[in-house]
Order: structure tokens, then C-alpha cells, then sequence
């Protein structure tokens, strides 16, 4: 299964492809709103990772446009915890789940496997 992750911040973008590879999951990235599209086209990704922290309504755009794209993939945001309003939002719009920042890996794992309805390899 493909993952793409849509994230500007590196530390953060290396520690969660880490994880997931080490899931057995693909996984590619955009680090630019720009290029999510684009990537969603070319990659097909079975789940996109966003992270809400793109501008601060980058993460509910970013949503609706893969939404009026016709995309499969199911949507995991990534949000500031203080962000209760802009998540309860994402939600109504039929996001898969949510993850809280800052998070455990083994959170991001247990979201993701919800998020793709897999099981994936411990590790």
C-alpha cells in the first residue's frame, strides 16, 4: 500500500516515512500545498497524511480539492491540538482519522492501520 505524506516540516517528514517504511508501507511525499495534486495523480496513493499546519486553512482546502479530484484515498490530517474547531470540520468532510501533533510513532502506526483497514507488520 502507497502513503503519501503531505508535510513541510523535514524532521517530521523523515520520522514518519521511517516508521511507515519500516511498516512495509510505499511511501512518497509533497512538501509543497502546490504539488499534493499533482503527486495524488501520479503516485495514487491508498492514504494521504496531511498536516493542517500548511496555512492555516491549507489543511480543509487541501481536503476538499483531493475530494473534488475523485481520489480513493483516504485522508489522515494532522493537527495542533488546540485545533478542535478545524479537525471537527475535516471530520464532517469524511476524513479517515486524525492524529494530534506532537505524537508517538506507535499512535501513527495504530491511526494509519485504522485509516487503511490493514494489518500491518510489527516492528
Amino acid at each position: 500500500m502507497k502513503v503519501l505524506i503531505c508535510e513541510s516540516e523535514e524532521i517530521l517528514l523523515a520520522a514518519i516515512e521511517f516508521r511507515l517504511k519500516k511498516q512495509g508501507l510505499e511511501v512518497v511525499y509533497s512538501k509543497k500545498k502546490a504539488s499534493i495534486l499533482e503527486d495524488i495523480v501520479t503516485h495514487k496513493p491508498d492514504l494521504v497524511i496531511v498536516d493542517a499546519d500548511m496555512g492555516r486553512q491549507a489543511g480543509l482546502e487541501i481536503i476538499q480539492e483531493i475530494q473534488n479530484q475523485g481520489s480513493s484515498a483516504k485522508i489522515l490530517l494532522l493537527v495542533d491540538p488546540d485545533e478542535e474547531e478545524l479537525t471537527a470540520k475535516a471530520l464532517l468532510m469524511g476524513i479517515a482519522d486524525f492524529l494530534s501533533k506532537p505524537f508517538k510513532p506507535s499512535e501513527l502506526i495504530l491511526r494509519v492501520k485504522k485509516s487503511l483497514n490493514i494489518l500491518l507488520i510489527k516492528g
